[in-house]
């Protein structure tokens, strides 16, 4: 199994918890400094930090079964033990470390449409592409000039590739249906979030505990600009 759990490592924790809360995630896990939001589609993780910073993390069925797959399809991956219990360490070629920990909870029921859907900054994404390919996620769609690709895992949530100069991690949503219904959720909840109309698509802009924006991408019809794979 592979299911995406990005960690926010926040000194705004509570306010993280508020926006997903408001996002309609449902909590899954809860303990001291950490907590685990399920959406419809994967996960994210809240871990009390001084400094905010964002970690591509998952969640298996084995690690030890996944670490011997991953590095039988070409990419580094071994288990090591940390603080939180055994995880399969991948190391991309650039140096970014990823863990996938053994899942403890099963599924619980949370908003529809909503998927989590981190984004990886990298220079080279054509070896990052095949990263996300060794761990077992399956490639989505591409834009047409290469500064974007996307992925989904079997067990729940989306990994995406965008091309920048610097290396880095962001969280990020995509919500199937029409991100104005979520938009009056979320006015509901006492959350202001922009909408923007562009013309890859729409989205709307929340406000990130830690500053800056958080983005919610509508899932796009229209795939001018872009490739499909999911049927190939």
């Amino acid at each position: 199994m592979l299911r995406v759990r990005p960690i926010i490592f926040t000194p705004n924790y509570s306010g993280f918890g508020k926006l997903f809360t408001a996002l309609g995630l449902t909590l899954v896990e809860d303990a001291d400094g950490w907590q685990v939001f399920e959406a419809s589609s994967g996960r994210v993780a809240v871990h009390t930090a001084d400094q905010p910073s964002t970690q591509l993390n998952f969640e298996v069925g084995s690690v030890s079964e996944f670490a011997r797959r991953t590095a039988e399809a070409g990419t580094d991956a071994v288990v090591v033990y940390t603080n939180d219990g055994p995880a399969a360490q991948v190391t991309a070629p650039n140096g970014r470390v990823f863990l996938a920990y053994e899942t403890l909870t099963g599924e619980q029921p949370a908003a529809k449409g909503l998927a989590v859907m981190p984004i990886w900054y990298t220079q080279d994404t054509a070896a990052a592409e095949k990263v996300f390919t060794d761990i077992g996620a399956k490639k989505r769609r591409s834009s047409d000039a290469g500064a974007w690709l996307d992925f989904t895992a079997k067990n729940g949530g989306m990994l995406a590739l965008h091309a920048a100069d610097d290396d880095g991690a962001e969280l990020a949503f995509e919500f199937t249906g029409n991100v104005e219904v979520l938009q009056q959720r979320l006015r509901s909840e006492g959350v202001t979030a922009t909408l923007i109309d562009e013309n890859y698509g729409r989205s709307l802009r929340l406000p990130n505990p830690d500053g800056g924006e958080i983005w919610v991408n509508e899932w796009q019809e229209d795939l001018y600009g872009y490739k499909d794979h999911a049927a190939s």
